[in-house]
């Protein structure tokens, strides 16, 4: 009896269970990975992002601090490294905590989403598919530039506190609207309820204000583009969706005035700089060639689109990350600051961001794809050869780009 006991749990439990140890096996890798990269550019790397972030959240206080949340100023990082250092922990050690666990917050939030959409998945591999969309980067190729993030981007940056607070909020929210958008979308009815509850309206709004006070990367190209699918549906719905729509945008509303007051706060009639258009000034700053950047960043991404498009065309997280990196490309080929922050790329944020989605989305199909039953004999071994290769070498960059983050090459 001592011999059998514990070996006859049905193989869904030992899926599920192998899978909760994978969480949270890789999970703490991750967390490791992503507190010795801060360690190391808080105190080995002169001049880096984080320094200068960590600086400034030591020169606020509580009353500092809730003036620029209330002002719409992206200072949620800066507000959570000074509460932890107020606990007693280092500054240093607070800036490590606070950015590891932003970055294992976004690697749990993959998981979920990822468990939620493919239910019928093995649990098994799901903590490998969310770890790699926490490492994969643009595919590098030296011979065509030196840098692996400068030019291309990529949906993980290592460097850029702000970015990297902003990302878990960002993906709720963007789950958040996939889920409201579906509802009113069923049957073609466009129901007058759009939302199931006060609390959800609630949840919705504070959730995008979130996503401001840690960066407004998010909200500057995600509105515009959830605009664009509302436009289309109220076309396509001869204005029948308008009340639905009406609705959803009123949750908008805090996020909104929060952004335009910090747009106020930075750009306004006292500001040293401001905004213009400067069609590919910047971005060509910092790349030989935009296509090809930008093909090293969706390269897999793309592929997914070329071999189940309708796929992505037709449902709702398609549509919206698509819209969403259609106007982040706009703004980041478009405008420019003006002043001494000309090139530093700030407008570009929301490119990166975007980035997210769409291989969150992208991930998501080609498990579809490689897991289910949608493709067989030969079309199956092509797209998983062409694939896998390709999904391998953003991964490896991904990881080169994190090695040459913490040493000096």
């Amino acid at each position: 009896m001592e011999e059998s006991a514990g070996i006859t749990l049905p193989r869904k439990e030992q899926e599920q269970r192998l899978g909760l140890m994978l969480v949270c096996v890789l999970g703490t890798l991750l967390f490791f990975m992503a507190f010795f990269s801060t360690y190391y550019q808080l105190v080995e790397t002169s001049g880096s992002d984080l320094a200068a972030h960590l600086e400034w959240a030591d020169e606020y206080n509580k009353w500092t601090l809730l003036l620029a949340l209330l002002t719409g100023n992206d200072r949620l990082w800066h507000a959570c490294v000074w509460l932890v250092n107020r606990l007693g922990v280092s500054l240093v050690y607070s800036g490590c905590l606070v950015t590891a666990g932003a970055i294992v917050a976004a690697y749990v939030i993959y998981n979920v989403l990822l468990k939620r959409m493919l239910r019928w998945l093995d649990r098994r591999l799901i903590p490998f598919a969310a770890l790699t969309l926490c490492l994969v980067s643009a595919i590098y190729m030296p011979w065509y530039s030196t840098a692996i993030y400068m030019g291309q981007s990529t949906p993980n940056v290592w460097h850029n506190p702000t970015q990297l607070m902003v990302r878990p909020f960002a993906l709720i929210a963007f789950w958040m609207t996939v889920r409201i958008y579906r509802r009113l979308r069923e049957g073609d009815k466009w129901p007058a309820r759009v939302f199931e509850s006060r609390g959800e309206i609630v949840a919705y709004a504070f959730m995008l204000m979130l996503t401001v006070w840690g960066k407004p990367s998010f909200v500057q190209a995600f509105i515009p583009g959830l605009a664009i699918l509302m436009i289309v549906d109220l076309i396509r719905s001869r204005g029948r969706a308008f009340l639905a729509c009406f609705k959803m945008a009123c949750a908008y509303i805090p996020a909104v005035a929060l952004l335009l007051m910090k747009f106020i706060s930075e750009f306004g009639a006292d500001a040293e700089s401001g905004i213009e258009i400067a069609f590919l000034d910047v971005w060509s700053n910092s790349t030989k060639n935009i296509p090809l950047s930008m093909l090293l960043l969706f390269a897999f991404p793309l592929f997914v689109f070329i071999v189940d498009g309708k796929r992505l065309l037709t449902s709702v997280e398609g549509q919206l990350s698509l819209s969403n990196l259609a106007v982040a490309v706009v703004m980041k080929a478009a405008l420019a600051e003006t002043g001494s922050s000309r090139y530093h790329g700030n407008l570009g944020w929301s490119y990166g961001l975007a980035a997210v989605f769409v291989w969150f989305v992208a991930m998501r199909n080609f498990l579809e794809l490689m897991f289910g039953d949608r493709l067989t004999g030969r079309k199956y071994t092509a797209v998983a050869v062409i694939g896998w290769t390709l999904l391998f070498l953003h991964l490896l960059t991904g990881i080169v780009y994190y090695i040459k983050i913490v040493s000096v090459l």
